[in-house]
């Protein structure tokens, strides 16, 4: 098949020049022409976004950033003012690889910027997305599961967190295609429910998930340990629901939806934890959409390895950031003692309540440490004593 370089233009229009109204209609307008073309951001060769003089809030260009398009060339220009011009317009111009010879790539022109090309805004409109997920909880993990799948344009994102501006904010930089009420409203129509809240909630967040869903829905949390979660996950299999634990061993020491990124998840492994038989196939569909690689995994074992790479060293940079943060403080500290102590910085509510739930394990690791630490003080005490 003989491949070319083509590209598409599209437009929408800014319901007002705020950041969020800027990113939220540019994030419409690049997954509508990712949909509609069944774009990969891979083949995507560059971006050029043009503004009309009276949109200053955001560059656009920033919303490709959140949608995963990190290593595309974009560009931004602002436009000539030109007098009876529609106002409040953005535009794209995207160039794309490695497209079929022959085949056009459909332009996008949305809402009042239909009114620049009639002609093609009247083009048929992309298909539906295949799956519908709801993500309850919308900080660093939930946040970055809406922006990945945004990009893949497979997934129609309902999203819920306790908190409405959290989710207001997901709405508005385009992690989600709408909000919903509750939790009950949120399952409620789903194929794939995603629980990514605390460790210490999830028990009693996935029951109260399980009587919201359908029979058949996939029900899958995203919890660092499984003390407690695989006991509900099994009652909620008991009710109809294909249920899967799930951890995504990725993420910092950033906090809230603030620190969300579609790239999060890049090749990282998401650990699945099937309650009947292999890991349901939506859920590994899921997880490809991320962008990440499924292991499955024995809670147990994940138990005990997270507790080694991940639990103790939050404890160990936590305890570091006391011992030097006195030095810190008179700027007596280098890269090393700030990438020793990145993990204190970590959200302590999410933290702490892994490493309760984890404890057993954390002891054993810690234990395994000392063991360790105290072998290289007796080898630093005998290389002192040696005659020189």
């Amino acid at each position: 098949m003989s491949l070319t370089v083509a590209a598409v233009r599209g437009a929408i229009s800014v319901p007002a020049n705020t950041a969020p109204a800027i990113r939220t209609a540019t994030s419409r307008l690049l997954a509508e022409l990712v949909e509609r073309n069944q774009l990969h951001p891979a083949n995507v060769v560059s971006a050029v976004f043009t503004a009309t003089p009276d949109l200053t809030a955001d560059f656009p260009a920033h919303s490709a950033r959140q949608l995963g398009w990190t290593d595309v060339p974009l560009l931004g220009a602002t436009e000539m003012s030109v007098p009876g011009a529609p106002k409040r317009i953005v535009r794209v111009l995207v160039t794309v690889r490695d497209v079929p010879r022959g085949e056009k790539l459909r332009p996008v022109y949305l809402d009042d910027a239909a009114k620049l090309r009639p002609d093609l805004a009247d083009l048929a409109p992309a298909a539906t997305h295949e799956h519908r997920v709801a993500i309850v909880g919308l900080g660093q993990i939930g946040g970055s599961i809406g922006l990945a799948l945004g990009t893949s344009g497979r997934w129609h994102r309902t999203g819920f967190d306790a908190r409405r501006r959290t989710a207001a904010s997901a709405l508005a930089n385009g992690a989600l295609d709408e909000v919903a009420p509750t939790l009950e409203d949120a399952c409620a129509n789903a194929d794939v429910v995603v629980l990514a809240t605390p460790v210490d909630t999830l028990p009693a967040l996935v029951a109260r998930a399980a009587a919201a869903c359908r029979p058949g829905t996939v029900l899958l949390d995203t919890g660092s340990t499984r003390r407690g979660i695989t006991e509900a996950l099994a009652a909620a299999a008991k009710l109809g629901l294909r249920a899967c634990g799930g951890h995504p061993i990725a993420g910092n020491e950033g906090r809230g939806f603030a620190s969300a990124r579609a790239t999060l998840f890049a090749n990282a492994t998401f650990a699945l934890f099937p309650v009947r038989g292999a890991a349901p196939k939506l859920a590994r569909a899921l997880v490809r959409d991320l962008g990440a690689r499924s292991q499955a995994v024995k809670p147990a074992e994940h138990d005990a390895a997270l507790a080694r790479t991940s639990h103790l060293p939050y404890v160990l940079a936590t305890a570091l950031a006391r011992v030097g943060g006195a030095a810190a403080k008179r700027r007596l500290s280098g890269p090393g003692y700030a990438g020793m102590t990145r993990l204190a910085a970590s959200d302590p509510r999410t933290a702490l309540a892994y490493v309760r739930a984890n404890r057993g394990n954390v002891e054993d690791a810690w234990r395994a440490l000392r063991r360790e630490v105290d072998r290289d003080v007796r080898k630093l005490r005998t290389a002192a004593r040696a005659p020189r």
